[in-house]
């Protein structure tokens, strides 16, 4: 265990006078990604609220590269052995100084130390449930079976654990979740974790010559452009996508690939498409409009699992902000969310000739592509930006604390 950044001095938050409400977010494993659901949360609430990001270090020594100069962060470097994160959980448990406690994922790694944190220091704690952690990613019942319940007694995130202190999150005065499922499971309220729309907004000055933004990434000018941004886990069905480009229809296509360039399926797409196949890496996320801006499309190819069936990839909020055209699976809320594909395409999952059918007819079509975008973009400003999960977040405050956040005006 060690520790990665100290607690910032709290001398002048003691002080009576001190009027802004202070919110502690507690996130799983900073140095991966789950800091982009939590970043939106935050984010809408800084502009009322003074915020701290704490978290555990599990899979590397620093704050997942999108978004390490995103906040000020508290962190503390440990190995997932459960043994070492709940010895650590009361140093971690100690960094808050919020008025409120907020977990991000029902984990051992995270609510942990944000309920410790609640009791000790006689704050409110909330929950936020983004996956479904019962189900583990791309496992099948067997490994499942092998891995999380019979092995797996060292890792603090393994099944058992997670179910073992489910009950726990009764414990919390109020819960957001990002999907249907995930509210039937917690009761709480949807929060859609879009970006902000002052920074994704296809309108603005840097934004508007796409032949740029194509430079500034190196990527060809002719070609349509589609995007996969993230880690390639199996349930998000990168292959799917690599299998639709192949077909003659999508031959006018090529894929940019934002993420992890050494990973085996990153290998695999530029194997199987040669050229017309580019790795921009790891991009911050201040920069993700203007890679967004370079591609024509965003196809998100979820593969219809259990664990995929509760998510709702930032992706396509991302996409949406920036009016771009989404190509989703009916998978979990997206048919919901693209409007039965008046704000989008839909594909049946891992159906490879419907995803190529549906890129062929945004670049035949490109005013009926820019109509659903700009629809798009209106749905995600009422429903999912920054400004609509600051007021979803006003009320849920507001319940649970006698300092919730003002309205504005």
């Amino acid at each position: 265990m060690e520790l990665c950044s100290k607690p910032r001095s709290c001398d002048g938050e003691k002080s009576s006078a001190r009027s802004r409400l202070r919110i502690s977010f507690f996130v799983h494993d900073l140095a991966a990604n789950p800091i982009v659901r939590a970043a939106p949360l935050a984010r809408a609430l800084e502009q009322e609220c003074d915020i701290e990001i704490v978290g555990f270090l599990l899979s590397g020594s620093e704050v997942y590269e999108p978004f390490r100069d995103s906040f000020e962060y508290k962190t503390l470097r440990c190995s997932l052995n459960v043994n070492s994160v709940l010895g650590a959980i009361p140093l971690l448990a100690s960094f808050a100084t919020g008025d409120v406690v907020y977990a991000c994922k029902p984990l051992l790694t995270s609510m942990g130390p944000a309920l410790f944190a609640s009791v000790r220091q006689h704050k409110p704690f909330l929950l936020d449930a983004e996956d479904d952690e019962w189900i583990p990613a791309g496992t099948s019942s067997l490994s499942f079976v092998w891995r999380d319940l019979i092995k797996g007694w060292r890792h603090a995130t393994a099944w058992k654990y997670t179910r073992l202190i489910h009950p726990l999150s009764s414990l919390a005065r109020a819960v957001t979740v990002s999907s249907s499922k995930l509210k039937a499971r917690y009761g709480g309220t949807i929060i859609r974790h879009g970006p902000d729309e002052s920074q994704f907004d296809p309108r603005l000055p840097l934004l508007l010559d796409i032949s740029a933004c194509r430079r500034a990434f190196s990527l060809p000018e002719g070609p349509f452009l589609a995007l996969f941004a993230g880690m390639p886990q199996p349930h998000k069905g990168l292959p799917i996508l690599i299998s639709a480009l192949e077909q003659d229809q999508s031959a006018h296509w090529e894929l940019v690939l934002a993420g992890p360039s050494e990973h085996p399926d990153f290998e695999l797409a530029a194997a199987r498409l040669g050229r017309r196949c580019h790795r921009v890496g790891l991009i911050p996320n201040n920069l993700l409009p203007r890679l967004l801006t370079a591609v024509d499309a965003v196809p998100v190819p979820q593969r219809r699992v259990p664990f995929a069936e509760s998510q709702l990839p930032a992706k396509i909020l991302e996409a949406m902000a920036m009016a771009k055209p989404v190509i989703a699976a009916r998978v979990g809320d997206i048919p919901n969310i693209l409007g039965d594909g008046a704000r989008g395409w839909l594909f049946e999952p891992e159906d490879v000739f419907g995803l190529s059918r549906a890129l062929e007819e945004v670049s035949s079509d490109p005013m009926e592509a820019r109509r659903r975008g700009e629809a798009a973009r209106a749905w995600f400003l009422e429903n999912a930006g920054t400004d609509a999960i600051r007021e979803q977040l006003r009320c849920v405050l507001r319940r649970v604390c006698a300092r919730g956040l003002q309205t504005s005006g």
